[in-house]
C-alpha cells in the first residue's frame, strides 16, 4: 500500500464521523471489493468474466477466502496467467471462452494488439472466431454454490451474457458491471441503459468504480458499476448519515 493511501486512510477514519469522506481520485476497484468484503456478503461462488491475466481473480480470492473463483477470458493468449494462477490457489479455474447466451455457439472477437481493448463484433483489431458459454452452463459444470458474485469486463457483451445467466443471476448478491457512455459495439448499452436494465433484474447502484474518461477529449468513457440486490440492508435507509 502506497503512503498516499495510508495517509488518506488515516484522514478518513479521523474525518468518519462526520459522514465525509475523501478519495483519491473517484472510489477505485480495491476500495470497493474493500468494503463489500466488511460486509455479512455470505459470497461463495464468484465469476471473473474478462479474466484477463487473473489480476481481479487473484484480488478477490484474498478478499473473499471462504469463495471459489471462476475466471472467463477467450483469449488463449491468456492461458499460460491463468494457468499459473489455478496451480498457485485451489479455489481458482477458469473456463477459455467468451460468456454468452447460447451455450456452445461461437462468436466474433475483434482482438486488440494490447489484448485488453478486444470486443465481440468491436471495431478494432483483427477478428478471430471463439466458443461461447452460457453463465449458467459454466456455473453447473463447474459446481459453483451460490450466492454469486459476477464481475463483467466484457466491453459490451453484457446483455448477452445476462440472457444466459437467469438461473445464476437469480442467486446473484452482488455485480460489478463495466458500462460504457458511448456505444462501441451494436450490443453496448449505455451506462443509464445498464443500470435501468439491472433495476428490472432487482439490482441498485452502490458504487461508482474506476471512472475513465476518453484520452482524445477528456468525456465520460466507462465506469464500472457496483449492484447489490434492492433488498440489500444497504439500502434500508435514506438517511444520508446512515448507520
Amino acid at each position: 500500500m502506497s503512503a498516499r493511501k495510508q495517509i488518506l486512510q488515516a484522514v478518513n477514519r479521523l474525518i468518519a464521523p462526520t459522514g465525509a469522506q475523501l478519495y483519491r481520485a473517484g472510489v477505485d476497484m480495491e476500495y470497493a471489493l474493500g468494503w463489500l468484503a466488511a460486509r455479512d456478503h455470505g459470497i461463495a461462488g464468484i465469476l471473473d468474466l474478462g479474466a484477463a491475466q487473473g489480476n481481479w481473480s487473484r484480488m478477490a480470492l484474498d478478499l473473499f477466502p471462504g469463495a471459489r473463483v471462476i475466471g472467463v477470458d477467450p483469449l488463449e493468449e491468456r492461458r499460460p496467467a491463468l494457468d499459473r494462477l489455478r496451480a498457485e490457489n485451489p479455489r481458482f479455474d477458469y473456463v477459455l471462452a467468451v460468456a454468452g447466451e447460447e451455450d456452445g455457439g461461437s462468436a466474433r472477437l475483434s482482438v486488440t494488439e494490447d489484448l485488453d481493448g478486444s470486443s465481440v463484433d468491436g471495431c478494432e483489431g483483427a477478428m478471430r472466431t471463439v466458443p461461447v458459454r452460457s453463465l449458467d452452463a459454466i456455473v453447473a459444470e463447474k459446481r459453483l454454490r451460490a450466492p454469486y458474485f459476477l464481475k463483467f469486463d466484457t466491453h459490451g457483451f453484457e446483455a448477452p451474457i445476462l440472457r444466459g445467466a437467469s438461473m445464476t443471476l437469480a442467486d446473484t448478491r452482488f455485480l460489478v458491471m463495466e458500462a460504457y457512455n458511448f456505444r462501441h459495439t451494436p450490443e453496448t448499452l449505455l451506462f443509464h441503459e445498464m443500470i435501468a436494465l439491472m433495476a428490472e433484474r432487482g439490482f441498485r447502484v452502490t458504487h461508482l468504480v474506476d471512472v475513465l474518461n476518453r484520452p482524445a477529449d477528456g468525456t465520460l468513457w466507462q465506469v464500472d458499476l457496483m449492484f447489490a440486490r434492492e433488498d440489500d440492508p444497504v439500502f434500508a435507509s435514506n438517511a444520508f448519515r446512515h448507520g
